[in-house]
């Protein structure tokens, strides 16, 4: 799983698998979804980093401005919801967040099913203003916060503004890297963090920079069309297992 992350973190377009499979298989049958999310994101903060090393000459962070204030305030709100233990508002059940990681991977295989008919009827490209990059910010730091789910919703932000495929994958890559270190702050304060979980994600520190490399060159040398049927039919049914897991207790 944490090499799938990496293939993503380096472009390649399959970390909405990870999550749903690192929920099925996580040891220990108590709240599974809430440790997996929270082992992770140390993780993830670390592949930011290496991917932004191999793609910062591509960036645009422009693109970014408008995204980021909703996406501190998704982040806030989320951490009240999920991330507090003693003195949220609401106690997310891990029940029904493995449902929402379930159902977010499967309205995305709905969402790539559709994603070329909508591209190809975009008339021209489409800048998002300060009010739109607000609500999609907002919607990324409430889904990432979460789930760490949030890649469908800055797709959805940066493919009708139809940046070359170096800084579309660049610009996405420092976003996360961005939106990871805010989450760091109440993860940490909430004492979600555990310190069996950084022991086993050392553990997995190697893999973390092959990961990467192989998505960065999968990018430039495979044709993602070759492997998207496969991706997105390991997606649909990992995330149609979770919901019903979810549902039947």
């Amino acid at each position: 799983m944490v090499f799938l992350l990496g293939m993503s973190k380096g472009g390649f377009p399959i970390s909405s698998i990870a999550l749903p499979l690192l929920v099925l298989v996580w040891p220990g049958a108590v709240e599974p979804a809430k440790s997996a999310v929270s082992f992770l994101l140390p993780v993830l903060c670390l592949m930011d980093v290496v991917a932004l090393l191999f793609y910062r000459k591509h960036v645009d962070i422009k693109r970014l401005v408008p995204l980021l204030p909703g996406s501190v305030i998704g982040v806030a709100v989320a951490s009240v919801f999920f991330v507090a233990r003693d003195g949220a508002i609401v106690d997310v059940p891990d029940r029904v967040l493995k449902f929402l990681i379930g159902l977010i991977g499967f309205l995305f295989v709905i969402y790539f099913v559709f994603r070329k008919w909508v591209l190809k009827h975009l008339a021209e490209v489409s800048e998002p203003g300060f009010k739109q990059g607000t609500g999609f910010g907002v919607a990324a730091g409430i889904s990432s916060t979460i789930a760490h789910a949030a890649g469908p919703v800055i797709q959805m932000y940066l493919l009708p503004q139809r940046l070359p495929k170096m800084t579309f994958v660049a610009t996405t890559a420092i976003y996360f890297l961005i939106l990871n270190q805010v989450k760091l702050v109440p993860f940490v304060a909430f004492g979600r963090i555990q310190v069996e979980n950084l022991r086993l994600a050392a553990v997995m520190i190697p893999v973390i920079p092959v990961g990467v490399g192989v998505g960065y060159v999968l990018v430039r040398i495979v044709k993602p069309e070759h492997y998207v049927g496969l991706i997105y039919s390991v997606l649909f049914v990992t995330s149609v297992i979770l919901m019903a897991q979810a549902v039947l207790g």
